[in-house]
């Protein structure tokens, strides 16, 4: 694919830096106020932001307030909330007494299970390791001794 360019689209760069250098070096005849100052010129003057009519704020340093000591907040309820309260309270210790009623039997019923059954294979090895030797000493020295008589 050959592209050619039209000459009539192209800019020449030599005419904008001309232009630009131009624009550059020219230095404002007229000392108006109005105009703005040009990179090489000194400022002298802090120019602040106009905000309407008003004078300007300042604003000052201030100290911070301690911190109040952290206290539990004190609650007088209402009569009928102090009601409703006692009321939730008997209820949560009813939900409570159910729960340890019917929930905790069968847990400590689980736990009993499992510790018998661990008890129980701790008991079988022990016996294999410790007793079973004894047992079979015993029965070999009974039959020396029959053998013998």
């Amino acid at each position: 694919m050959n592209t050619s360019h039209k000459p009539e689209f192209e800019i020449s760069l030599e005419d904008d830096e001309a232009e630009a250098s131009q624009h550059r070096l020219a230095v404002p005849e007229s000392g108006d106020s109005d105009d703005l100052p040009v990179l090489t010129d000194v400022v002298d003057e802090r120019i602040e932001p106009f905000i309407g009519d008003s004078e300007p704020i300042i604003l000052e340093a201030v100290e911070p307030e301690p911190e109040p000591e952290l206290q539990p907040p004190v609650l007088a309820p209402a009569p009928d909330l102090a009601g409703r309260i006692v009321e939730l309270d008997i209820a949560i210790k009813r939900l409570i007494e159910d729960w340890v009623a019917t929930e905790l039997p069968q847990l400590v019923s689980r736990e009993l299970d499992d510790l018998a059954e661990r008890l129980r294979v701790k008991a079988v090895t022990q016996l294999q390791h410790s007793l079973l030797p004894l047992i079979s000493a015993e029965i070999a020295s009974r039959l020396d001794n029959d053998s013998e008589a």
